[in-house]
């Protein structure tokens, strides 16, 4: 098969949806023998593009002067098979998330792509769920992890390194853990060290804050900003560092760099979060990281050591990890083989190929694997 995804724009590549969505699964499909290409959306589709592809992937939502929905019809005349990829629950995003905009303003645009799209496909087995209203077919797709591009972290440090790797939506996520850290750095030493969330010094994204706050400049953000700078100034008790985000394809080399013992991935327990994969998990436990996440879901249904959200258990179960090594390795050892089996591009690539050669879905319960 010949698969065309239809980016939002551009510089689509600066983007981790473009990363995880496009650029790791477009791999796992050539790795099974099909071609994959990427064009950024346009006014109109170059009749190379329209006649060469079988398959074409739209995904999440495009800027409003373009008519996604208006293009789909247009590769469907062209019998061309039509997917939508949706990796978040835009019905339900939080005040403080970047992408509440998102939610009201494109509604019609992406409901509209739902329901012409010949099949629905997404990370999310909640979001598998919802699309049943829909009346289309429904594939789970999962996010996966390539192993020739993340390598094994040096562990070329003194002491213990507990890590956290996110984007600009997660600060009330990583205010559940703070105070555990402050009462662990009381009897432990390490360093708490955070990658990504902003793209510059984590100084300088705080100084922005404070001057939009204080001068109301954005105050649909308001909530976003109180988030981000509520935790910069709880995390300041406890030694850490900070590393800006990298573009998508340096990512997996950092992450290695990072060198975290321990990575944390904790979330609130809501609708919305809900429809997230594990892809955190994925990620460390590609590069020699064990995970300690939210006893909620995504998490809950694949990660092998959780904690409740609770100050108590957090504490409890990172002080285990931190001064037992040994249980530490037991519990790494089975994440990477999970993940080698279940999330690999060997392993992601089948169900990519099923959405995108079948007719129907298949029930959303026979996909989990067990």
């Amino acid at each position: 098969m010949k698969i065309l995804f239809i980016l939002d724009s551009i510089t689509a590549w600066q983007t981790g949806i473009w990363w995880h969505r496009n650029e790791t699964p477009g791999r796992a499909l050539g790795m099974r023998g099909h071609k994959a290409k990427h064009v950024a959306i346009g006014q109109s589709m170059p009749k190379e593009f329209m006649d060469w592809c079988d398959v074409v992937i739209f995904g999440r939502t495009y800027a409003q002067v373009f008519d996604p929905v208006g293009l789909m019809r247009e590769f469907k005349r062209a019998g061309k098979r039509i997917i939508y990829d949706m990796d978040d629950d835009y019905w339900q995003v939080a005040k403080n998330n970047p992408s509440i905009s998102v939610s009201s303003a494109l509604k019609d645009q992406y409901e509209g792509m739902i329901k012409e799209a010949d099949a629905l496909i997404t990370p999310s087995k909640s979001l598998a769920k919802k699309f049943k209203i829909f009346r289309k077919p429904v594939f789970l797709c999962p996010n996966g992890v390539d192993s020739n591009i993340y390598r094994e972290r040096p562990r070329a440090h003194e002491g213990i390194i507990i890590g956290y790797m996110g984007a600009a939506s997660h600060w009330e996520d990583l205010a559940i853990v703070v105070e555990a850290l402050e009462k662990l750095y009381e009897k432990h030493n390490f360093s708490f060290n955070i990658y990504g969330m902003v793209g510059e010094p984590m100084e300088a994204a705080m100084y922005y804050y404070n001057k939009m706050l204080a001068n109301h400049l954005q105050p649909e953000k308001d909530a976003y900003f109180r988030s981000a700078l509520d935790f910069y100034t709880q995390l300041k008790k406890v030694k850490g560092m900070h590393i800006p985000f990298y573009p998508p394809e340096l990512h997996p080399t950092i992450m290695t760099r990072c060198d975290f013992d321990i990575g944390v991935a904790p979330l609130l327990d809501t609708e919305f979060n809900h429809g997230k994969s594990c892809i955190k998990f994925y990620e460390y436990a590609a590069v020699g990281t064990v995970t300690l996440a939210s006893d909620v879901e995504p998490y809950k249904s694949e990660v092998n050591y959780r904690a409740k959200n609770t100050t108590k258990d957090w504490h409890n179960k990172l002080e285990k990890l931190i001064v037992d090594e040994k249980f530490r390795e037991k519990i790494l050892q089975e994440q990477i083989e999970y993940v080698k089996k279940y999330r690999s591009l060997e392993a992601i690539g089948l169900d990519w190929e099923l959405a995108c050669q079948r007719p129907g879905g298949l029930p959303v319960l026979n996909q989990q694997k067990e």
